[in-house]
């Protein structure tokens, strides 16, 4: 039951105004607790959960950092406003998305030959197509694994062990997301994080 008091002529709601002030209150704490990490590539729940923990504890950035205006055009972050935290899940992001790619396209050729089509003919080519077209973007980043390579436990230890700074954040950070040093795609995905690291400096010549 809502009772009235009086105050200096104004009329107050007792306990229906209190209620109302808490259930606003709820609201906007809940807003506040589901808001979405930033996910520029629209990566599922669990991928962008790995990006943004690797971001924060093994690159050491937070997503809290000041934006500034993104005037850089090497900046593996496309949004207009940026700070180091958004460049590291963008330029992961990608990296992600290139590993899924990637799969994809070995499953197709993989399937292709068990058909019978012969590697380099216009059939061959057109069956991988078609396989890799098949599938929508969000399957193709289903593929990607999140799971742990044996290698990545192993760097964290020689990383303890060694002197410090002997392993790098960007080459663990990119480890981290499934890429062997082997491959091409760790090169690519070292070199987006080393660029994130550059774009304030980069910026700062775009702005005088």
């Amino acid at each position: 039951m809502n009772r009235e008091y009086r105050h200096g002529g104004n009329a107050v709601k007792g306990i229906g105004f209190g209620i109302k002030s808490a259930a606003l209150a709820c609201v906007s704490i809940a807003a506040y607790a589901t808001e979405p990490n930033y996910n520029p590539q629209h990566l599922n729940a669990a991928q962008i959960s790995q990006v943004d923990e690797i971001c924060q504890t093994v690159m050491g950035l937070r997503p809290s950092d000041a934006l500034t205006d993104n005037l850089w055009p090497g900046n593996p972050d496309h949004g207009s406003s940026t700070n180091e935290y958004r460049g590291c899940v963008a330029s992961l992001s990608q990296s992600m998305e290139n590993i899924a790619a990637a799969r994809a396209e070995s499953q197709a050729d993989q399937n292709c030959r068990a058909k019978g089509f012969e590697p380099g003919s216009s059939d061959f080519a057109v069956c991988a197509l078609q396989a890799v077209e098949a599938k929508s973007g969000s399957e193709r980043i289903q593929l990607a694994s999140l799971d742990a390579k044996p290698f990545i436990g192993q760097a964290r230890k020689d990383a303890s062990a060694a002197i410090p700074g002997s392993v790098s954040k960007e080459r663990l950070a990119c480890a981290e997301i499934g890429l062997e040093p082997k491959a091409e795609a760790f090169t690519s995905c070292v070199e987006g994080l080393r660029a994130v690291r550059s774009a304030r400096f980069m910026e700062e010549g775009y702005r005088n």
